[in-house]
């Protein structure tokens, strides 16, 4: 009888229908991580099926690590890894990073102080160490952030962020555990127009694989930033490590470098 209610048996086999015919549709199109497949609409319409039967099979795929959903402009849902995608040509937060991805953030920080410059930060962030620098004579001061990061309550980052204490007076007295972009460019109209960053994997030591919940030596990825400001003002030093088991780079990039005219001679 067309509209009659479905017998639990019933709901639960075309369930599990959708659901192999979703992972069908995966495996023979040969979508790749981070492939968008569509909207609930549009998937829902390709395979003849109800909404509601759709949301219920990619909820278990969602559980499956097999796709993600996430909403707003340009969401629907992707195939997925488990992996996090983190882009190398944007400035932007982890918290931003992720509910892009339709995850949750959940921050802790670590340490947040006021601190003498190391000459290494003094140097990338371009700081005096003589008289007549606004911290007083001998060494600039910074602010030193360390937080660790958790996607989905399971731990992805651990990031130490150095900023220039004469840049921001009174950091210390908000909400680090928030986007500090955020707080940099709302509170001191900071914000990070050009980035530099050197990438590279290295072993996690001992302190660090504790708060990244890996073993000590697992690969991470080491993230190294230098932030400007729309003037060139250096507004932060920061190194990102990132669980390699649950991250990928991506870039996007424009244009073609053709080699010099005495390239090869």
């Amino acid at each position: 009888m067309i509209g009659a209610a479905r017998r639990p048996g019933e709901e639960v086999g075309v369930l599990e229908d959708v659901v192999v015919r979703l992972r069908r549709l995966i495996a023979e199109a040969e979508y790749q991580a981070t492939e968008r497949l569509g909207d609930e609409r549009r998937l829902a319409e390709r395979l003849g099926v109800t909404r509601s039967a759709l949301r219920g099979a990619l909820g278990v795929l969602e559980q499956e690590g097999r796709i993600r959903r996430t909403i707003g402009r340009g969401g629907g849902v992707f195939v997925s890894d488990g992996k996090i995608e983190r882009q190398v040509d944007t400035a932007e937060s982890v918290p931003d990073i992720l509910r892009r991805q339709g995850l949750t953030c959940r921050t802790t920080v670590l340490a947040a102080h006021l601190a003498v410059a190391s000459p290494r930060e003094a140097r990338a962030l371009r700081l005096p160490t003589t008289a007549g620098h606004p911290d007083g004579p001998g060494r600039a001061h910074v602010v030193r952030v360390v937080r660790a990061r958790e996607a989905d309550d399971v731990p992805w980052s651990l990031e130490t962020s150095v900023v220039p204490a004469h840049l921001a007076p009174g950091l210390l007295q908000h909400d680090l555990s928030t986007s500090l972009y955020r707080v940099l460019s709302e509170v001191y109209g900071l914000r990070p127009h050009l980035a530099e960053e050197t990438i590279d994997v290295v072993g996690a030591d001992a302190v660090e694989a504790a708060h990244m919940g890996i073993a000590e030596g697992a690969p991470v990825f080491r993230v190294v930033r230098v932030a400007r400001d729309a003037d060139g003002t250096p507004i932060e030093l920061a190194t990102d490590l990132f669980r390699a088991d649950r991250t990928r780079i991506h870039t996007h990039k424009l244009g073609y470098v053709a080699p010099g005219r005495t390239a090869g001679r």
